[in-house]
């Protein structure tokens, strides 16, 4: 029986595809499930390889929210190193559905076609590195 787990929206609707919430899914597997204490979670996703010398992939964190027994978005982060000569891990992109926000270092806040075509194009992106089993992922429960 297969189990087809939704993540809703709230706040902005952007484009979101199934394999993206099943990739979601799994990372919530790594945790132990949603009860009556959990409010939210935080999947962190890394390659362990990435480095401001020799890059890589990408950190990504997501966090979703837990409410009248559905799950929710919260928030999706991706960050990169930034800056020279000392590099440091900044965020490139920020998707905020509680804030109502899509925001990009070299563009800052975007509108929601603008952001919903960036976010898609975000969206394959990290599905392919996943297929590739690039990340590293690590679950925190918020009770």
């Amino acid at each position: 029986m297969e189990i087809k787990m939704t993540v809703h929206q709230s706040g902005l609707h952007l484009p979101i595809s199934q394999a993206f919430i099943n990739i979601l899914y799994e990372a919530l597997s790594y945790s132990p499930p949603a009860g009556q204490t959990c409010s939210a979670v935080v999947i962190n996703f890394r390659d362990q390889k990435y480095s401001a010398e020799s890059g890589g992939f990408h950190p990504v964190e997501i966090r979703l929210i837990y409410r009248e027994n559905r799950w929710y978005y919260d928030y999706i982060t991706d960050f990169s190193f930034m800056g020279s000569p000392w590099s440091e891990l900044e965020k490139e992109m920020d998707i905020s559905w509680s804030q109502q926000y899509i925001w990009h270092y070299l563009i800052g806040d975007m509108d929601p076609e603008e952001g919903g075509a960036l976010f898609e194009l975000w969206q394959r992106n990290f599905i392919q590195y996943w297929r590739m089993n690039i990340y590293t992922v690590s679950v925190q429960r918020e009770d």
